[in-house]
């Protein structure tokens, strides 16, 4: 019976040290670091119903380092929404890039509001983590985000957290 119980401690032992550790990685896309490259909008035939699709660049200055040591440099989101009255849906894929050149992929959908006709539209969404290249390879995980953002002005401002593991 002893013998048992040892075994099944070292056992459940061995298990809990080999469980990946969850990373936590907060970061912000200022303003200036925020490019609207390419959108296109479609007017439905609804008074305020419009289809847009658009693609953002984000060149990051902070090299603020993740878990693994490394920053993000470089991320480009692809993304097409669905607004009446300028608040809708918003779904789309993100490519990180960091600086040792791994890569992690993201599918992201949120809902955009524009609170009473306000400059800004504001934005709270959530982030699946589909994949990764180099150290990101076996990645899973997702993220939250908020801001604002005004596709009229190219403005956008975000808050992201990712939480994985690898």
């Amino acid at each position: 019976m002893k013998i048992l119980l040892i075994t099944i401690y070292t056992f459940i032992l061995l298990i809990s040290s080999v469980k990946a550790d969850e990373c936590t990685y907060s970061y912000i896309a200022k303003p200036e670091e925020s490019k609207y490259t390419k959108q296109f909008s479609i007017n439905t035939d609804r008074e305020g119903h419009a289809v847009r699709i658009f693609s953002i660049e984000n060149t990051y200055k902070n090299k603020k380092k993740n878990c693994e040591g490394v920053s993000l440099v470089k991320e480009f989101n692809w993304g097409y929404s669905d607004y009446i009255n300028k608040s809708g849906p918003v779904k789309g894929h993100v490519t990180q890039i960091y600086s040792d050149g791994s890569k992690i992929f993201l599918t992201f959908e949120g809902t955009s509001q524009n609170p009473g006709g306000t400059k800004n539209f504001t934005n709270v969404g959530f982030s699946n983590i589909t994949g990764g290249t180099g150290i990101y390879e076996n990645i899973s995980g997702y993220g939250l985000n908020k801001g604002e953002f005004n596709p009229e002005t190219g403005y956008s401002n975000f808050e992201f957290t990712l939480k994985y593991t690898k």
